[in-house]
């Protein structure tokens, strides 16, 4: 079973510069709720090309480099839990009753909220300082991993800031 992290609050929704289009059947017809509004949908790609895309806004500004995971449908803003927490064990840290993963802290796990995001984030920045020092990473540990840990780090910040904390979909 996978793990994904999901905004809770779309920024780029929130902000009001997410390019909305509406659901659509497979014959074509507007999805509506029972009020019959129409039901839309974020097109990421429109969003990010007319520079609404908070996520790639603020990861470019970041100044990082590689160790995205995204989430089963290759959503940039969305992170692939199952991944983080094989990273949070590989550093040493992965509780398998769920108190540091990436599944939620609510009652069912289904949401992370902004303050457990951003106490995640702290683990994984004392962990990075933790491996830097080890035998493993002096005798040329493989960099990915840092990488991984920093984009982690970085995303679970992001997520606490800008977007309420995240849902955890699995």
């Amino acid at each position: 079973m996978g793990l994904d992290n999901i905004p809770k609050n779309y920024p780029c929704k929130t902000q009001g510069t997410a390019v909305l289009e509406p659901r659509l059947t497979t014959d074509g017809t507007p999805l509506t709720d029972e009020n019959g509004t129409v039901l839309t949908t974020i097109n990421c790609d429109k969003t990010a090309e007319c520079g609404g895309c908070t996520w790639k806004n603020d990861y470019e500004a970041s100044g990082l480099r590689g160790g995205q995971v995204s989430g089963i449908f290759g959503t940039s803003c969305w992170y692939r839990g199952k991944y983080g927490n094989y990273l949070l064990e590989r550093l040493g840290h992965y509780d398998e009753d769920g108190s540091v993963s990436f599944y939620g802290d609510n009652e069912d796990g289904t949401e992370k909220s902004a303050q457990d995001c951003a106490d995640l984030a702290s683990i994984f920045d004392e962990s990075i300082i933790e491996y830097r020092i080890t035998e493993e990473y002096e005798a040329g540990a493989d960099d990915d991993t840092i990488i991984e840990a920093k984009y982690a780090a970085w995303w679970l910040n992001w997520v606490a800031e800008k977007a309420d904390g995240s849902v955890c979909w699995f």
